[in-house]
């Protein structure tokens, strides 16, 4: 008897584990200023690209990026009010990766993400994504404001492959 509930306990606990959840859409081409790695999807090319790059990189339609990333390790200089015109004339989206402040450090001047006066933002989302000039059709996760297009992303949990599919997700609805 003792065999059989460790057995049926063992079955259990196989049957809960979670099971990866990742990306099938098209094969994706990300440009990453930073640190980032995808062990969870095989479609996605992650390229890393340095500030010198940066303007060519989300303006040059030849070079064929799908998005850019940028991550906390550079988050402190690509938030110089510097990097604001190229941000706003970027032809790809720029999904701002772990960044509890959203895109507004980067996007608005005399501000970096070091001085930004709140923490976190509000509504408590781990990524934002952010498009310039671009009126994609309104939904639920989607805000429109004259002319920038602003899309927040949730971690529940530590499920990191359900919220990165559905960043790839929306970058594939935007190419």
């Amino acid at each position: 008897m003792k065999k059989v509930l460790f057995l049926l306990g063992l079955l259990l606990l196989a049957g809960c584990s979670e099971e990866i959840v990742a990306y099938e859409g098209m094969p994706l081409k990300i440009a990453v200023l930073g640190e980032f790695q995808d062990q969870y999807n095989t479609n996605i090319e992650i390229v890393e690209i340095t500030f010198e790059a940066l303007e060519e990189v989300v303006t040059d339609s030849a070079l064929q990026f799908n998005a850019l990333f940028i991550t906390p390790t550079v988050f402190g200089q690509a938030s110089r009010d510097e990097y604001i015109k190229v941000y706003e004339e970027a032809l790809i989206p720029i999904v701002y990766y772990d960044a509890a402040k959203g895109h507004f450090a980067f996007t608005k001047e005399n501000i970096t993400y070091d001085t930004l006066h709140f923490q976190n933002l509000i509504n408590g989302s781990h990524s934002t994504l952010y498009l310039h000039n671009e009126m994609p059709v309104e939904d639920e996760l989607a805000k429109r404001k004259s002319g920038i297009y602003v899309c927040n992303f949730y971690l529940s949990g530590n499920r990191y492959d359900i919220m990165l599919k559905e960043i790839y997700e929306k970058i594939e609805t935007l190419t």
